[in-house]
């Protein structure tokens, strides 16, 4: 998969101004909210530090409003009306973040502290029940901005089934945590709802906010979803060999914590063929928790990214994102799309597989 200079500044430029329409309607529903509750929003959001301060650097990629706008753009709408639900799927997307670094107990979030950490759990918790209370707020309001009354009840069931399916993923993934027979198909259903839901959820809103129907908005469904597949591939390879100077984390997060990523899964299915002392070892290490120490868990973690890799995980990681990035491009070849919107298709897709955070 290629992508043009041409095709990579015009993408470009459009998601500058995506993000500009989606930052003001958020900051219209979080940023003027009291200082308490809503100050742990804009401090996750990435608008604020933890005394209330504005805080400096980028909030974020927005990836997924993007593709909302995007979307909408492609098949014939405008982006400008459609921005309440393109800040709705970010605000879902906050909420389970924030819950999501409770529940694995990360401490950074975008190279700052996470916010259960400043906040408590509990809070934390709190905080993103409102994040997720007001993405239903924000597609309330597409009804002032000249949608019909059936578009607006199915986009807000696209994101209801997101949401379900999303928290349906996590479920799985927790579950994983206790299992040592995990195999890639459960891996992969696993990310089709924690991640690839919310991929697929986005896009066909856009097409339906934008006027489409049915095999358009399916085609754009199926394009998110297996982008969403590779988006998670890619994740779980930063998450074990990222460099935290980029990703905002700490090396090798994922192998302390001894989730089941795609890498430590597919090594610990089909590795042995290639190292089966690497596998061995692997799966005598993840049967343990984690050491106390803090630098004996970072030279575990390490060890363990080498075994992985030893076995072909990482590997298998990489090809299985380019493989889904590929099958997200056929999905739109039936969605009748001139070839511009293709090629900003591909960028976006590209730059899901090229990222480094």
């Amino acid at each position: 998969m290629s992508t043009t200079p041409e095709a990579s500044a015009a993408f470009a430029e459009r998601a500058e101004r995506y993000r500009g329409l989606v930052e003001a309607e958020m900051r219209a529903i979080v940023g003027t909210g009291p200082a308490e509750l809503f100050g742990w929003m804009r401090y996750h959001l990435g608008w604020e530090d933890a005394a209330g301060r504005p805080a400096p650097g980028s909030p974020g990629k927005r990836l997924r409003p993007v593709a909302l706008l995007l979307a909408t753009e492609l098949v014939g709408g405008e982006a400008a009306p459609a921005a309440p639900a393109a800040a709705a799927v970010e605000l879902v997307h906050a909420f389970s973040l924030v819950h999501d670094d409770v529940m694995d107990g990360s401490r950074l979030r975008r190279e700052r502290p996470a916010l259960w950490t400043i906040s408590g759990p509990s809070q934390a918790i709190n905080t993103g029940d409102g994040l997720f209370t007001l993405a239903h707020y924000a597609m309330h309001r597409l009804s002032a901005r000249g949608y019909a009354e059936r578009r607006i009840l199915d986009a807000m069931r696209e994101l209801a089934e997101g949401t379900v399916r999303l928290v349906e993923g996590q479920y799985l993934d927790i579950s994983f945590e206790q299992r040592a027979d995990v195999a890639t198909r459960d891996y992969l259903v696993m990310a089709a709802g924690k991640t690839a839901a919310m991929f697929a959820c986005p896009f066909a809103i856009g097409a339906l906010l934008g006027g489409a129907e049915g095999r358009v908005v399916a085609a754009f469904r199926e394009f998110g979803a297996r982008l969403g597949i590779a988006f998670q591939a890619v994740d779980d390879v930063l998450g074990a060999w990222g460099d935290p100077g980029v990703t905002g984390k700490p090396a090798g997060d994922d192998l302390r914590t001894r989730k089941k990523s795609y890498p430590v899964v597919w090594a610990l299915e089909s590795g042995a063929e290639r190292d089966p002392d690497a596998v061995r070892e692997l799966a005598a290490v993840y049967a343990t928790p984690p050491p106390d120490d803090p630098a004996a868990a970072d030279a575990e973690a390490r060890h363990l990214a080498a075994l992985v890799e030893r076995a072909g995980g990482r590997e298998a990681a990489t090809r299985i994102a380019a493989d889904e990035s590929a099958a997200a491009l056929d999905a739109v070849e039936t969605a009748g799309l001139g070839a511009e919107a293709v090629a900003l298709l591909r960028t976006f897709a590209e730059s899901v597989i090229a990222r480094e955070r």
